[in-house]
């Protein structure tokens, strides 16, 4: 789970608008631009407020629409030029799929009856989509495929729910494509075609009010035609100054027309062109429109318009869209006289504004001297070790500094100049930077970075050490592009560099050479994309205008240059991975992965155009942070690492070492003695690392480059290539500095000023001095941003000014689910570990000087501990407030966390999210009560029901029998569901995306399990005759039994699919099996019980789980804290099944134990008829018993039922229960250990004896017999001893007495025999009973079972212990 938080920097990204879209209900509007955003606005009466920017597109946004699904949250659908449509849902900002057509799109529009999706591009055809899966259902065809459709409007006949599409081609003609309701037809053809004199066309619309007419935009003119056969009615042309761009009919015979400029015009039509004539007329002639009325919107520049009648009010929307930025709304009553009245008051908003109220924070907002002038980032690079980041500056200094400091500094306010380093050199702006190691780690030392610069060099520096290493000035312009040949690089092009400049030369420079290795020039345009050919010796050059130059780079010599189609093949032969040049924002630069996060948070720089200074996102990986806390946790670091983490309560942190630490460690990394403002040339740092090396023992083994010193130096920091990692002392710093940011940037602050206090003296937390803007990741690399401005402040505290924490949790349902699940996450996981600084110590710790003025106060500060119990009662209260009490303080326009996400989450592999989601899921049904848990069954279960509908599975033989050729008799009546659907349930016929039948399953599944008592749990409907009473019976469940008993079946099947359909260790199937344990009161009844547990062992066996594990979850259900995510996620699978059949095996004991007695005795007969063993599974390892593998779970499972059932109910199944105990262990282990080790619950029931000598056991049973197991010999052997309930029995040590006693009967037998009970029993058939002694019977109390036993006092006395405390002694 990443979450992103936005450092916008000191100025907008650019935003140029190109398209506008205004929702239905008139409160959204949403703006694309040429830089392939989504801004989306607020709309208000009197105001517009930019909310959030959607990133997405790679190209610009064409177009815009509303998608109508019958659904409460806002959907749209947005294209670009290159032809990706995207599919959004604006109220959550996120994003939900996409499809990339082939060619240029140019407009997109909704049908108004089908809901489909029209799309209209640079090609012969029109295509309309599924809204739902973006699929093409039909093409609208042309004659002639060479003349594309430039514009089109869409209207519906009157009386019908047909829809007719008018298009213009690029040559002028209109054409005409009928759509029915019932079409079947993958293609459609044109129905009428006609040649029109209309050049360049920009837009058709036909008068709504009659449809008589209809209106033709061109660049250069607008003509007014007949609807029926267009036959021109009025023209109009256009004046030098600008085009026209659109129009709408205003009323019957006025149209209003806009320009490019932004010039609105209103024109009355002459009457021919309003009423209709005869068409037969030979003697019509168009006649000229009369402007009555023009309005300029705004300055004179390039910018788009809409003009829409509201769906709701009476109500005419006019929106200016300028290629700035500003947006700007006109509202006027339908029955407004423009003419006479005017346009109105114009409520307007831009990015500037809001940057200029709302003072964003900066990730390096940095001085200079005592000017105090702020310079703009103008580069930016990420950097893997430990999460740093590297800025340049528009002054040309270069800031390199750790993401979590920096964060913390931009968003407290304090000023700390110890939290980075400053590179200086270059004498401008620095305009790129590249980390060349991210790319080829094999070649390029991670401590080496590249910049360029307006000043039009090329330099390399040592980040680590602070100094400049080479500086080249061969260009002759700004250097723009700094790019690193691939991995396969062989010769000297190994270790390279190359560069490009403003003036679109390209070089290509090595460290060790003091000229360039390549040198190439002749490109006439802008450098759009590099192709490396490394094997063919040739590098390939794209630039803007669709040209190739090939040079040779052995010799650097232009070997062709090729243009039109043979550039293009030539580009798309090329096989190695390009480096693009576009500025839109990636979150991953192309064909590499995210840089390896090593601290749980990473830095993603980012801007849209060139022109653009950098923001920087800074993205938490959730699931990554709580695991490396796990590792923490009981590790402690050598004496050279001050910070000692412990995982007893009484540990902590030595601030006095640590302060020591970071002094040294930014002495060693940066090459410094002491902090500069000065530039400090290559001479004089030179000369500091010489006297540092002389001041500071090293290793001897360390690389030189290094300079790490001997204490620092762990053996566990040195990996297979030599390569010196950074110390594990500091990755724990950096570690901890990313939970305390995250937990500052995400705690509700204001809401309760007491959690608020604790958060900033115990827990580590700071209180945001600036607003935070925050944002979600969706996939496909799409981002929703929130922009600075949406949160009001309210009243500054003491400690500051805090910003209000209502308006993040009225924003979207995504955004509150994310945040609460990683606060809730990481504040169960901080009150496990001690890796809490205050904020106020750890910052004066980073920033202590080497020399501190004020001595006293700093050792104060270091003095001070926090305590312990404290601490955790603090986290306790952080993560009630965001579970719990948070919907109380918000107002009603509080967006709940979104229950299908956490329905998802319910059985996360993190154990942390998995907790999180399941108590925010709980807590959210209990709030909405009992109707708001009626709408989630009303709105989930049809998806349930269609699935069993559409696709109703396989009988369950035939599933199980392809993947296996043998069929255990157990799975042959898995559950008892009918065969046809319970009820027919009316959906619109669209396909059910893949996850809305999983999600309905653990939604409804969690209500079944958790409000049992809301279900109708037996069907009394049959005995009820009135309709109104079975009305009234539907009307007081949730579910009905028939509902029950088809969610049974889906959760049976969740559970049972093969691997093949759902991966055996996903998040889906454990979900099923931890609702069926949950709720297996309510499911017994339509689950076979031995096909569950069957199910539930066999994934209980993975091989990839050790049984160290194994043994960990049985004690504490605890899942380690590290390793892979195939293992984790294993372990995750193997305790959800074990604490699944715990729930069960409690919720049933007698059935559970009889269930897996009666399947051991048909796997012990079959053994022995020498059959081959095949018992039946869904998963792998068909041919291995699951009996015989799962010895260990049935082991688990069977000791539970021990400990927690009932005298009552063990009483009955005790055989069965040492039958199976004798199954699971393996016999040797009675040489060495007695059955009290092996199995101590067991052998603490009064009705159980072990004898060691003859390896024997005696159980007694409720009808009176003693069954005698000879573990040596593997056969049970029954005695009559009794004829009522045996209580108690013992077995002499020697192994020849047997004593039993009935509480009943009120009788003791003593039994005995010469060498032993079995073998007198195989030699004369009987055994011998010595003597009967007769007592007074008793009833048995079961809180008294305990103290029926019997003991031995000696060799031949044993004493029996009664249940009213009497005691009897007996003499064998």
């Amino acid at each position: 789970m990443l979450l992103p938080i936005v450092l916008w920097g000191t100025e907008p990204p650019s935003h140029t608008i190109n398209t506008i879209f205004l929702s239905r209900d008139d409160r959204t509007l949403i703006t694309g631009s040429t830089e392939g955003q989504l801004l989306v606005y607020n709309v208000f009466t009197k105001d517009i407020v930019p909310k959030c920017l959607l990133v997405g597109h790679a190209s610009a946004v064409c177009a815009i629409g509303q998608l109508h699904l019958g659904l409460t949250d806002l959907h749209i659908v947005s294209a670009s030029v290159q032809g990706e449509i995207f599919k959004w849902n604006i109220t959550h900002g996120s994003y939900l799929k996409s499809v990339t057509l082939q060619g240029p799109l140019q407009n997109i529009t909704v049908l108004p009856s089908s809901h489909n999706i029209l799309v209209c591009g640079q090609y012969g055809a029109m295509y309309i989509l599924d809204p739902v899966t973006l699929e093409t259902r039909h093409a609208l065809l042309t004659s002639d495929p060479t003349h594309w459709i430039l514009c089109y409007t869409i209207f519906q006949p009157p009386k019908t729910k047909d829809e007719e599409v008018v298009g213009l081609t690029i040559n002028g003609s209109v054409k005409t494509w009928h759509i029915t309701e019932s079409l079947q037809d993958r293609q459609i053809h044109e129905s009428e075609n006609k040649v029109l004199a209309c050049p360049d066309p920009v837009d058709i619309v036909y008068n709504p009010r009659s449809l008589y007419n209809c209106m033709v935009v061109c660049r250069g003119t607008w003509r007014i035609y007949r609807g029926g056969d267009f036959v021109l009615l009025s023209s109009d042309s256009s004046n030098k100054e600008s085009s026209w761009a659109g129009g709408r009919f205003y009323a019957v015979d006025h149209v209003m027309l806009w320009k490019e400029s932004g010039m609105l015009y209103i024109y009355k039509l002459p009457d021919r062109a309003v009423r209709p004539v005869d068409r037969t007329d030979s003697t019509w002639n168009a006649q000229p429109s009369t402007c009555v009325f023009s309005f300029a919107t705004g300055s004179v520049s390039h910018c788009s318009m809409l003009c829409r009648q509201s769906y709701r009010t009476l109500h005419v929307y006019l929106v200016r869209g300028e290629a700035g930025g500003r947006v700007k709304l006109w509202r006027y009553e339908k029955d407004t006289n423009v003419v006479t009245e005017g346009m109105g008051q114009a409520v307007g908003c831009s990015l500037d504004e809001s940057w200029a109220s709302a003072s964003p924070p900066c990730l390096v907002n940095d001085t200079c001297g005592n000017c105090h002038e702020v310079y703009s980032v103008t580069a930016s690079a990420s950097l893997e070790p430990l999460s740093y980041v590297a800025c340049g500056l528009s002054n040309g200094d270069i800031i390199i500094g750790q993401i979590s400091l920096l964060a913390i500094r931009a968003l407290s306010q304090i000023i700390d100049n110890e939290s980075y380093t400053r590179l200086k050199g270059h004498r401008s702006s620095v305009r790129v930077l590249l980390y060349p190691h991210f790319h080829t780690p094999s070649v390029y030392s991670s401590s080496v970075i590249y910049s360029g610069g307006e000043d039009f060099s090329t330099r390399s520096w040592d980040w680590e050490k602070g100094i400049q290493l080479q500086c080249f000035t061969i260009h002759a312009g700004p250097v723009t592009k700094l790019l690193c040949p691939p991995e396969n690089a062989t010769g000297r092009l190994k270790g390279s560099i190359l560069s490009v400049c403003e003036g679109n030369v390209i070089a290509i420079t090595k460290a060790t050479d003091n000229a360039p290795l390549f040198y190439g020039t002749c490109h006439h345009t802008t450098i759009q994309e590099i192709r490396w050919r490394i094997s063919e010796d040739i590098l390939l050059v794209y630039c803007s205008d669709d040209t190739v130059y090939v040079w040779g780079l052995s010799t650097g010599h232009l070997d062709r240059i090729e243009t039109a189609s043979v550039a293009m093949s030539i580009i798309a032969a090329a096989s190695t991975a390009s480096q693009d040049f576009g500025t839109t924002l990636k979150i991953y630069p192309p064909g590499k992965s995210f840089p390896k996060q090593t601290t749980g948070l990473n830095v993603l720089p980012f801007r849209f155009r060139d022109k653009d200074n950098y923001g920087h996102i800074v993205v938490f990986d959730t699931e990554l942070l709580l695991n490396l806390v796990s590792q923490l946790q009981g590790s402690y670091y050598d004496e050279g690492s001050e910070v000692t983490l412990k995982s007893s309560k009484n540990s902590t942190i030595n601030f006095d070492m640590l302060k020591k630490k970071v002094a040294q460690r930014a002495e060693l990394r940066f090459g410094i003695a002491e902090r500069r403002t000065s530039v400090i040339g290559q001479s004089e740092t030179a000369k500091i690392l010489d006297e540092r090396n002389v001041s500071l023992p090293l290793d001897p083994n360390a690389k030189d480059e290094k300079h790490i010193p001997a204490k620092l130096a762990d053996k566990s920091d040195v990996v297979a290539n030599g390569k010196v990692e950074f110390p594990s002392a500091e990755r724990a710093d950096a570690i901890k500095e990313a939970c305390s940011l995250l937990l500052s940037c995400l705690h509700a602050w204001g809401v309760d000023h007491n959690i608020d206090s604790t958060c900033l003296k115990h827990l580590g937390m700071f209180a945001p001095a600036k607003e935070i803007s925050y944002g979600t990741i969706s996939s496909n690399s799409t981002f929703m941003l929130m922009i600075p401005g949406w949160e009001a402040r309210i009243e500054p505290q003491s400690d500051g000014s805090v910003y209000a924490p209502f308006g993040r949790w009225c924003l979207s349902s995504t955004l509150t689910t994310h945040h609460l699940l990683a606060v809730s996450a990481l504040a169960n996981k901080q009150m496990s570990t001690d890796l809490t600084l205050t904020f106020n110590q750890h910052i004066r710790a980073v920033s202590l000087k080497r020399v501190s003025d004020n001595a006293l106060e700093r050792e104060e500060l270091l003095r001070q501990s926090i305590n312990e119990s404290e601490k955790k009662a603090g986290w306790s209260h952080v993560t009630a407030l965001h579970c719990i009490v948070l919907p109380e303080h918000v107002p009603s326009s509080y967006c709940s966390p979104h229950l299908p996400h956490l329905a998802l989450k319910w059985q996360d592999r993190c154990m942390e999210v998995r907790e999180a989601s399941q108590a925010l899921f709980l807590r959210e049904l209990r709030r909405i009560g009992f109707s708001g848990r009626q709408q989630l069954v009303n709105q989930w279960y049809p998806y349930v029901v269609r699935k069993r509908d559409v696709n109703p599975p396989e009988p369950v033989d035939r599933i199980l029998s392809i993947e296996l050729p043998v069929i255990s008799k157990f799975y042959r009546s898995l559950v008892n569901v009918p065969t046809k659907s319970i009820s027919s349930v009316s959906l619109e016929d669209e396909e059910i995306p893949k996850d809305h039948y999983a999600v309905s399953v653990i939604i409804l599944g969690v209500i079944v399990s958790e409000f049992s008592d809301e279900v109708e749990l037996n069907n009394v409907r049959p005995l009820v005759t009135s309709p109104d009473k079975i009305e009234a019976i539907k009307a007081s469940f949730l579910l009905t039994y028939d509902m029950l008993k088809m969610l049974a079946f889906a959760l049976f099947s969740q559970l049972t699919q093969p691997p093949s359909v759902l991966p055996l260790h996903s998040p889906l199937r454990r979900a099923a099996v931890d609702l069926i344990g949950r709720g297996y009161c309510v499911w017994g009844e339509f689950m076979n019980l031995t096909a569950v547990l069957m199910a539930l062992i066999e994934l209980q066996t993975d091989p990839m789980v050790s049984i160290e594990t194994k043994k960990a979850i049985a004690q504490s259900g605890n899942l380690p804290g590290t390793g892979n995510k195939e293992r984790l996620a294993a372990a995750a699978t193997v305790r959800a099944a074990y604490q699944a059949s715990i729930l069960i095996a409690n919720n049933k004991p007698q059935h559970s134990i009889n269930s897996l007695s009666k399947e051991i005795l048909t796997f012990k007969c079959d053994v022995e008829a020498g059959l081959t063993i095949q018992t039946l599974s869904p998963f792998p390892s068909s041919y291995h018993s699951v009996l015989d593998k799962g010895r260990y779970p049935i082991y688990l499972l069977v000791q539970n039922v021990i400990e927690k059932a009932k005298q009552r109910d063990l009483s009955a199944i005790l055989v069965k229960i040492v039958e199976i105990i004798l199954f699971c262990i393996d016999t040797e282990q009675f040489k060495t250990r007695s059955l009290s080790d092996l199995v101590p619950s067991l052998t603490r029931n009064p009705m159980i004896d072990y004898c060691g000598t003859t390896q024997q056991v005696a159980v007694g049973s409720a009808e009176g017999l003693v069954h005698i197991f000879d573990i040596k010999a593997g056969k049970c052997t029954p005695l009559h001893a009794h004829n009522g309930p045996t209580s108690a029995v013992t077995m002499a040590p020697n192994g020849r007495t047997l004593l039993t006693y009935s509480e009943r009967e009120g009788k003791v037998t003593i039994w005995q025999s010469s060498s032993g009970i079995l073998s007198l029993m195989s030699s004369s058939g009987t055994l011998r009973l010595v003597r009967t002694i007769d007592l007074q019977p008793q009833v048995s109390l079961e809180t008294n079972h305990k103290l029926t036993h019997f003991k031995w006092e000696g060799t031949r006395s044993v004493s029996l212990y009664q249940m009213n405390g009497t005691k009897k002694t007996f003499t064998v």
